[in-house]
């Protein structure tokens, strides 16, 4: 039936098109007049579009008169009649008019329907395909949407983040840590202004850390809190790697401090070697290709082999790695030269981030 409405709009929209351009008019003045583009009344014209209810009368109005005799004239037109002889006055007439009325608005407003439910299906497969997270909550602050990919960051079922108070985040989940995070909503929904967050530290409801950036968006109408929007992006990554080379840096800036002839070896917080100087290479013969593992314990087995009591050696070289203080010990090798090493660990901001090894050749001292 919508079908057959549309053609019998269309049929008459062309009928009286014809007559108001013979008149001077066109598609660009018709546009203008509506408000709307031209590109799009030469949509409706060729059938292309569905004009609505509200238009379909409009256009009637301009180019003819009477919204009822406008599509009966539609209707003469496609059953091959005179659309000029119209019957006027008629009771019949009348009521006929006003059922195709009530019918077309029925039917306009089923595909208005429609068109609405496609559209929420077209953004929402959008919404669940993007590499990033959507959440959305209502004017309580109760979660009612989440995308998936948050769900896999999160680690938790849709089921046990929907109807989650927001406020009450971190009493929901107890492992979950998500303190700035809430920050930055609670000044979105106090000021009803986005707020963008960078970097934050999280921890996800099954206890994962993580760091977070994106948007808190509040929905407002007439200036009142509607809910919000909240745009996550994982910068896990990133950031762990941004401290890692922050640390480095910060570690190779200690080293170039030690004097050119005392051997110095950098370790970080994981016991992995990121820089050694020419004189521990040098004091120790150590293959380049040893050296390029950067793991420090296959070094110390190597000098093992050139110290005379290797296990007090062996015995202080692991406690060289696990010590969180400064520690000093001296050793004597097979050929005859005395080492002093020294470990002092490296702190940044509290946290101990690695260790500055320095190894001194005492051999000349140990006589005197």
């Amino acid at each position: 039936m919508a079908g057959d409405l549309q053609e019998i709009f269309v049929l008459a929209l062309n009928y009286f098109f014809k007559k108001y351009k013979e008149k001077g008019g066109t598609q660009n003045k018709l546009a203008r007049r509506l408000g709307i583009t031209q590109s799009y009344i030469s949509a409706v014209l060729n059938g292309s579009k569905s004009a609505s209810l509200e238009l379909q009368d409009q256009l009637a109005d301009i180019l003819y008169g009477p919204y009822e005799e406008f599509l009966t004239i539609g209707r003469r037109l496609k059953n091959g009649l005179d659309p000029e002889f119209i019957i006027q006055g008629s009771q019949d007439k009348g009521v006929e008019g006003l059922i195709n009325r009530l019918s077309h608005y029925v039917m306009d407003h089923q595909r208005i329907e429609k068109q609405l439910v496609e559209t929420k299906d077209f953004y929402e497969a959008i919404v669940e395909k993007l590499q990033s997270g959507v959440l959305v909550t209502d004017e309580n602050d109760v979660i009612y949407y989440i995308n998936n990919w948050l769900l896999n960051k999160y680690g938790v079922s849709r089921e046990a983040l929907v109807g989650t108070h927001v406020p009450e985040m971190d009493k929901a989940f107890s492992k979950g840590r998500f303190e700035e995070i809430l920050r930055h909503y609670n000044s979105a929904k106090e000021n009803l202004e986005p707020q963008e967050f960078h970097n934050v530290a999280v921890i996800s409801p099954s206890g994962q850390e993580a760091y977070r950036s994106g948007w808190c968006i509040p929905v407002v109408d007439h200036r009142e809190y509607r809910g919000m929007i909240i745009t996550i992006g994982d910068m896990t990554e990133q950031t762990l790697l941004k401290k890692k080379l922050e640390e480095e840096t910060w570690l190779m800036r200690a080293a170039m401090e030690s004097t050119d002839w005392v051997g110095w070896v950098i370790i970080d917080k994981t016991n992995r070697i990121i820089k050694y100087n020419s004189v521990y290479k040098e004091m120790f013969g150590m293959p380049e290709k040893l050296l390029q593992e950067n793991n420090p314990r296959k070094n110390v087995e190597w000098v093992k082999n050139m110290v005379r009591d290797q296990d007090h050696f062996m015995r202080l070289s692991f406690q060289v790695l696990n010590q969180e203080k400064k520690f000093i010990h001296e050793y004597d090798l097979l050929d005859g030269r005395r080492i002093r090493r020294v470990s002092l660990p490296l702190f940044r901001d509290g946290e101990l981030v690695g260790r500055n090894i320095l190894l001194y050749d005492i051999t000349v001292d140990k006589g005197s």
